[in-house]
């Protein structure tokens, strides 16, 4: 697998205080809304000349508490097709325009959806900004997705070629909701997990939280592997992320071809921050897709919490190149 260096990739944080002022004004800016001081704080403080939020119907949000005054996305249904599909018809063309997606309150099946579905328009560039919280509302004890389906299954699209022979082998980044890692390790008997926990964190307490909250996952935190094939990348690194996609997948692929010369098949779920989701998501799109076998993976959630952090600690930007 040829491997893309990115290390390159550009990244940095923007004064909290000075966001019109440290980032450029974009052509297209697209933020979900939910009731976050920090999605609000920066889709007020961005420049661009039209801004779209996406409103997700897991939020449920009731017309008389939508945002006004902006253009809006509001896909009837929760399927990342329809969502983006009702996105991308609020921004129009997107040929040769400067586009800026604010992914902090983004699901994370939209959003790996979405980055493919800009890389198969042709869209070989765009900024992604990701607000970090001071701190989340109940600590270990926060909830994220509040209803599943009881689901879980490939993103539209990104699922490969899989064989009934190979071995099956799930990456998983472990974050705060262990019920979702639950659904996830027990879609399919005999996986290997490779746990890929989010450190740094977005604050030394977070860490600690998240895996507190991942030991209560049921057998697959008891078992040897989850400590023994445990990784890790910052939690607000999408490139650091893929580039750790890329050693897990390397390993397995070299394990894989001394013991009997077939390809694995690769599961990923990105259960974390948003940030390790873009990561994810870039991951399939440079080197996923083309190895073949490797499917993108994730729990039906039909309710999300609308607030569960308070303050904003830090903005991050990042130039997503999609090839």
């Amino acid at each position: 697998m040829i491997m893309p260096d990115y290390s390159i990739f550009y990244r940095r944080p923007v004064n909290t205080n000075r966001i019109a002022q440290e980032l450029p004004t974009f052509d297209i800016f697209v933020s979900a809304f939910n009731s976050s001081e920090r999605v609000g704080n920066v889709f007020n403080e961005v420049r661009a000349k039209n801004k779209i939020w996406h409103i997700h119907p897991e939020y449920q949000y009731s017309p008389i508490e939508e945002p006004t005054g902006f253009l809006k996305s509001q896909p009837a249904l929760i399927d990342e097709v329809a969502q983006v599909e009702a996105l991308l018809a609020v921004t129009g063309n997107l040929d040769g325009k400067n586009l800026c997606i604010d992914i902090t309150g983004f699901m994370r099946h939209v959003l790996v959806f979405l980055v493919a579905k800009l890389a198969h328009m042709g869209i070989r560039e765009f900024t992604a900004l990701y607000s970090e919280p001071m701190h989340y509302s109940k600590q270990e004890a926060t909830i994220f997705s509040t209803t599943t389906s009881g689901v879980t299954r490939p993103i539209r699209g990104m699922a490969g070629s899989n064989t009934s022979q190979a071995t099956d082998y799930l990456v998983i980044a472990a974050g705060y909701d262990h019920k979702l890692i639950n659904q996830v390790t027990n879609h399919k008997d005999n996986l290997t997990v490779y746990p890929l926990f989010a450190f740094p964190s977005l604050s030394p307490d977070f860490y600690q939280q998240s895996a507190i909250r991942a030991s209560q996952s049921g057998a697959v935190a008891m078992e040897g592997a989850w400590i023994t094939n445990r990784r890790f990348a910052p939690a607000n690194d999408p490139f650091s992320t893929a580039n750790a996609l890329h050693d897990i997948v390397d390993e397995i692929n070299k394990n894989e071809a001394r013991k009997n010369g077939k390809v694995a098949n690769i599961y990923l779920s990105p259960l974390s921050t948003k940030v390790q989701a873009l990561g994810f998501a870039l991951f399939w799109q440079l080197e996923g897709r083309a190895r073949g076998a490797v499917t993108l993976l994730l729990p039906e959630c039909l309710t999300y919490s609308r607030e569960t952090s308070s303050g904003l600690k830090r903005l991050w930007t990042y130039t997503i190149e999609l090839g």
